[in-house]
């Protein structure tokens, strides 16, 4: 197998971004999943991609408004 590199981590991570972004609207409305938890979790993920791509920013502490 081949070893992952540092280009396929942040491919996989901006992939697992969007799927979440689609998928999380439908779960959040279908109750499957908390609106708060949903918010925290992306928030999470967009911040480790920033981090692994040399660009963080201070996201921590940041309300984002994505599932009006």
């Amino acid at each position: 197998m081949k070893k992952a590199t540092l280009q396929d981590a942040i491919k996989e991570i901006r992939r697992e971004v969007q799927l979440r972004e689609r998928l999380y609207p439908q779960w959040i409305a279908s109750g499957k999943l908390n609106k708060a938890a949903a918010e925290r979790q992306l928030t999470r993920m967009k911040y480790a991609l920033e981090l692994l791509e040399g660009n963080p920013e201070n996201l921590a502490g940041q309300q984002q408004e994505l599932f009006k």
